[in-house]
């Protein structure tokens, strides 16, 4: 195959002389019968400035000269080649930088290689060699293999699951008060037939609490109904190790509940839902619970015959979704936005409304909102590195990684957006063009609650 050779000389390398690296491509090339085409190499030292994200003032290419020759080269010939570095380092200084150029040569057709023979596919190499951010590769391999160790033993790391504790010598405990809610659960759910909802409100209605003395909701009944921890099995970093403590669910019960689940589960189910606006300010005001945003589908066939899909968003009463608590209130979404905005609006424009919200005030909210975007950006961070590592396993192709890489840097640049908000009546007559990131900022700085009733509610700056 016609191959290209990439290098970067960089001071952290001084035992890499160029002509180190034109002799390792030439002998790569010759070992593995490709053809050399052309070899390009970068000095880190002329590159332009970065934002260190690998972002720089644009891509890879208007940073470094020679690699910005070599993708006009590619470019220019039409060829698909096999690109090789010495390994990803030569890529960027850190992961995600390495790549964004990984990603950048691939979509020209090209495939890129590593000369490390232990680790050719430049995922694996770039993970193994630059690893996450602020991460110590050799710290990180000693908590690891201390972890290891406690798995084989059985030893509990972490916090236990509802029903255990650890014992004085590591392993899981049983807590009998705590094992019986877990028994009721299962047989609630496998020999009645209740559902997750349904179950919770069961608990709640007998006022049987959580450890931490809180309501029961679907998510901790389900997280309980699906862990194999119950039936005396300790699972950790790929061990599998039965009866390492006492069992609560009988292994044959366990496995009845998994199947009763998947029998129970819908076909098919859209991941892809847009964000509601009013997340975490709508607050019932029955019960003082948030209200979520719920998105409904449904199919219907016309007289003439044609198929209509309909998908109905609405805001419904958290306590009465999740626990079966509190009534059935719900506003639909577009509604309920448009009249929280329109009464916003009013109050921001009066007099009293602009005393109450002091610059204090505003500065407060203005961190706040920093700190969530902060988290959001960290989060993206998290799943483009979780991703990564599922790419590197073959588990899909780098366009989804692109793809997780892009809503990373949605991420920060709707943060970095976040003091463009301040000026009221400009933000409000832009409204319907803000993207919904910018819209959301906007009212968690100026509403700290949204109460909500059947018939009105009350927005509170």
């Amino acid at each position: 195959m016609r191959a290209i050779g990439y290098y970067r000389l960089n001071e952290n390398r001084p035992n890499e002389p160029s002509e180190s690296l034109e002799e390792r491509f030439t002998e790569y090339c010759q070992r593995y019968l490709h053809q050399p085409v052309a070899l390009f190499g970068d000095n880190t030292g002329d590159a332009h400035s970065t934002d260190g994200n690998g972002n720089g003032n644009g891509s890879h290419a208007s940073r470094f000269p020679e690699y910005g020759r070599m993708l006009e080269h590619i470019i220019a010939s039409q060829s698909n080649y096999l690109v090789v570095v010495p390994d990803s380092t030569h890529l960027g200084d850190d992961l995600e930088e390495a790549v964004r150029a990984i990603i950048e040569i691939e979509s020209t057709g090209c495939k890129v290689i590593c000369e490390d023979d232990d680790l050719p596919d430049p995922l694996q190499n770039a993970l193994d060699s630059l690893g996450p951010n602020g991460v110590s590769k050799d710290r990180s391999e000693r908590i690891k293999d201390s972890m290891r160790k406690r798995a084989m033993l059985g030893k509990g790391l972490g916090k236990p699951p509802f029903g255990y504790r650890n014992g004085s010598d590591g392993t899981l405990e049983v807590v009998e008060h705590e094992a019986d809610t877990v028994r009721l659960i299962y047989d609630k759910y496998i020999n009645e037939g209740l559902g997750l909802r349904l179950i919770a409100q069961y608990l709640n209605e007998r006022d049987i609490v959580t450890r931490r003395g809180g309501r029961w909701n679907m998510v901790t009944i389900r997280d309980i109904l699906k862990n194999p921890t119950y039936t005396g099995t300790y699972y950790r970093f790929g061990l599998r190790l039965p009866k390492v403590h006492e069992a609560i669910i009988n292994p044959q019960i366990f496995r009845q509940a998994q199947d009763q689940t998947k029998a129970r589960r819908p076909s098919s189910r859209s991941t892809n839902t847009e964000p509601f606006l009013l997340s975490g300010l709508a607050i019932c005001a029955y019960c003082d619970n948030k209200m979520m945003g719920v998105t409904r589908r449904q199919s219907w066939r016309r007289k003439d015959g044609n198929s209509v899909q309909g998908v109905y968003r609405y805001y419904q009463c958290q306590s009465r979704n999740n626990q079966s608590l509190c009534g059935y209130h719900t506003w639909r979404a577009n509604v309920l936005e448009s009249t929280v905005l329109s009464q916003l609006e009013k109050l921001l424009d009066s007099d009293t409304a602009i005393t109450a919200q002091s610059d204090v005030t505003l500065k407060r909210r203005s961190r706040e909102i920093q700190v969530m975007w902060d988290k959001r950006i960290k989060n993206a961070e998290r799943r483009f590195l979780l991703n990564l590592k599922r790419a590197a396993r073959g588990e899909f192709g780098l366009g989804a990684v692109h793809d997780y890489l892009k809503q990373l840097d949605k991420a920060r640049t709707r943060a970095a957006a976040t003091d463009n908000l301040l000026d009221v009546g400009d933000t409000i007559s832009r409204w319907d063009k803000l993207p919904f990131d910018e819209q959301q900022a906007f009212l968690l700085m100026h509403v700290s609650r949204i109460v909500v009733r059947d018939d009105s509610i009350e927005v509170m700056t």
